[in-house]
């Protein structure tokens, strides 16, 4: 039976990111993944999901030689966001701090980030990789880990991280309950050409049904994230192509020139996520599999490479070889992890909540509050989180 320092559950962006990052750190690493690795090339038809990396993890994605395996065709820095909301006068303008950042980050699709971390593994000496494998049974002693996959083939490990996602089998395997708010909405992504948008500026507008994001990629290129009322979002995405411009346009309510959508629509649930515990004796959580947040500011993917940060700093070879050196390292993990999600999570869903609804109440407080913040110290809050 093999052994390793680290076995991984998930092979997307975040189970990737880490195999790199462990295997960096020098453990000996298995990473195991259900799908078939697709790789992709310049003129593949693009991911409809995309991310906005923070210019502080584009450096940490630097360091481990992650960025350099990126298409870079098919990636688009910005500088700037404008955030307004269609009923209020309020709004809030950002801009990177030059002196201390090329840019506030980088928009990329999702398999561009994952090709580029499983690229980076393939020079890696001390990093297995399974694909279209899955773990049918675990076994957490508390002084090692066993696995069995769905073929039979078992591995052993100090650690068993679980980055699979929100649906994640090693956090049901080891019966860490969650807690979810469903916000009764959906995510309509697509890509859409505008013609007269600010040049890399990403887009936020507010609106009685939730916000929508217009993210750069190319030139007139941009990707949508548009937060749909449940009721309404299978009309938005069966409607005619006209009538989704003509949506959308209003949608948006500022005139960045004509709109035309050149891609499939397509929806994903959207929900907030905590994990009860971020650890279990011999197993940890990282990214969705730990924790869900609104996509309203581009946070989940962001807060999972800083799990996969601290939690490379708190380990070592010492401490996986000691029970009681990986408990106390796994709960400063979970204590500072569980703070900074808390933190960001719930942020993002005062400002879902404050500017869901129209009503009498929240109209004057939206407008204060666009407007306080963009004229406050607080500000840098929201800048170091455009992103991040």
């Amino acid at each position: 039976m093999k052994r390793y320092d680290i076995i991984i559950s998930g092979g997307g962006m975040i189970g990737s990111i880490t195999a790199v990052a462990a295997s960096k750190a020098g453990f000996s690493v298995l990473l195991i993944e259900a799908n078939q690795f697709k790789p992709i090339h310049e003129g593949a038809t693009r991911d409809l999901r995309v991310s906005a990396i923070s210019w502080s993890n584009i450096r940490y994605l630097k360091s481990m030689n992650i960025f350099s395996n990126l298409l870079e065709s098919r990636i688009q820095a910005y500088s700037k966001m404008q955030v307004w909301d269609n009923r209020s006068t309020g709004e809030i303008n950002f801009e990177a701090d030059y002196s201390q950042q090329k840019c506030l980050g980088y928009l990329m699709e999702n398999n561009n980030l994952i090709q580029a971390s499983w690229k980076t593994l393939e020079g890696s000496g001390n990093c297995d990789v399974l694909e279209q494998s899955q773990i049918k049974y675990i076994e957490n002693t508390g002084s090692q880990i066993r696995i069995e996959l769905k073929n039979g083939i078992q591995y052993k490990s100090k650690l068993l991280i679980g980055a699979e996602g929100r649906n994640s089998f090693v956090r049901q395997y080891a019966n860490i309950k969650t807690t979810e708010y469903n916000y009764n909405q959906r995510g309509v992504v697509a890509y859409i050409t505008l013609e007269n948008a600010p040049s890399e500026t990403a887009l936020q507008a507010f609106n009685n049904g939730g916000p929508i994001g217009i993210l750069p990629i190319d030139n007139k290129l941009f990707s949508i994230v548009w937060s749909v009322p449940e009721d309404k979002c299978d009309q938005i995405l069966e409607c005619s192509e006209d009538k989704f411009e003509q949506s959308l346009k209003s949608e948006i309510g500022k005139d960045f020139g004509p709109i035309k959508l050149i891609s499939p629509r397509a929806a994903f649930p959207l929900t907030q996520l905590y994990a009860e515990k971020y650890f279990d004796k011999r197993i940890v959580l990282c990214g969705d599999s730990a924790h869900g947040v609104h996509p309203l500011a581009g946070q989940g993917v962001n807060l999972g490479i800083g799990d996969i940060q601290l939690l490379m700093k708190v380990l070592n070879k010492d401490t996986l070889k000691d029970d009681d050196l990986l408990n106390n390292a796994l709960r400063k993990y979970q204590r500072r992890r569980v703070s900074k999600v808390k933190e960001t999570s719930e942020m993002m869903s005062l400002l879902h909540h404050l500017f869901k609804n129209d009503n009498h109440i929240k109209k004057p407080l939206r407008n204060l509050a666009l407007n306080f913040i963009d004229n406050i110290p607080l500000k840098k809050w929201f800048i170091n989180q455009a992103g991040s």
